[in-house]
């Protein structure tokens, strides 16, 4: 069992994740803004005999995290995996990036890396006392190929998953054991993901996504928990800063031929 810390855990693919882990035997701490919805979640998780805790905090609020890190500590003693799940595709921020307003592109940036950056943060400094811990950033669309009108998100997910690399090395170099990776979940069915879908302003530039939504193969939840799983049992550990793609199993490809993925910097972002 490990104390497992979800940002933005009532959130589509967050109230997911912890369920799934939950279900595992992982202690969820749901991390968000709505005491009402996190207790919500929480609840739900106790009723089915899991065990879920809840800590309040505005992950764009660096001192509210920093708090809610400390009471986790005071509170469970420990922290053993932070998932860096917080993030947002807001419709303002789907267009032209020449049309878009300054403001609304930014804050769509900010909301999906500033927010990774004051979790891991965090993170490190809750983990350094036991030397160890893992840190799970989510990237997504934009990392892999460019994501036309949708330049906001891909950039922040693409700086998402060389910012876990980088912060990998330093945690090596400075001789701590935390290891950080990052992992695109895929396209799975939520709430969210059909407000969005069915949007204007996707229908009119992202159009391929209701014909995926309605007749494509959808990304399931239970190959992301899967891939947790794998990256927070130890067997991944030569291999960490890297990104996986939770579809496809490629981290199981990799462990098996680790010692090639690390000589020749596979599922690194790389200038060829």
């Amino acid at each position: 069992m490990k104390y497992i810390v979800i940002t933005g855990a009532t959130g589509g693919v967050g109230s997911m994740l912890a369920q799934g882990l939950a279900a595992n035997g992982h202690h969820i701490i749901c991390l968000g803004r709505s005491l009402e919805r996190l207790e919500g979640l929480a609840v739900q998780l106790r009723s089915r005999g899991w065990k879920a805790s809840v800590e309040v905090a505005d992950m764009m609020d660096h001192d509210q995290v920093i708090e809610a890190g400390e009471r986790m500590l005071k509170d469970l003693g420990q922290v053993d995996v932070w998932i860096n799940n917080v993030g947002v595709n807001n419709h303002n921020a789907i267009g032209p990036s020449w049309e878009l307003e300054p403001q609304d592109w930014w804050t769509e940036v900010s909301l999906n890396l500033y927010t990774t950056y004051i979790g891991t943060r965090t993170a490190i400094n809750l983990m350094k006392g036991r030397n160890a811990g893992y840190i799970i950033n989510l990237g997504g669309g934009g990392v892999q190929e460019p994501k036309p009108f949708g330049s906001a998100y891909g950039a922040a997910k693409t700086a998402i998953v060389k910012f876990t690399e980088t912060v990998n090395i330093e945690l090596e170099q400075e001789g701590l054991k935390i290891k950080t990776f990052a992992f695109n979940p895929g396209f799975i069915r939520n709430t969210r993901t059909e407000e969005l879908v069915e949007s204007e302003v996707a229908r009119r530039y992202m159009p391929n996504l209701e014909q995926i939504l309605k007749y494509g193969k959808m990304s399931e939840i239970s190959d992301s928990i899967e891939l947790i799983e794998v990256l927070i049992s130890g067997k991944a550990d030569a291999l960490a800063g890297r990104y996986f793609f939770s579809d496809d199993q490629d981290v199981l490809k990799a462990i098996a031929k680790q010692k090639l993925y690390v000589e020749e910097g596979r599922n690194l972002l790389r200038v060829r």
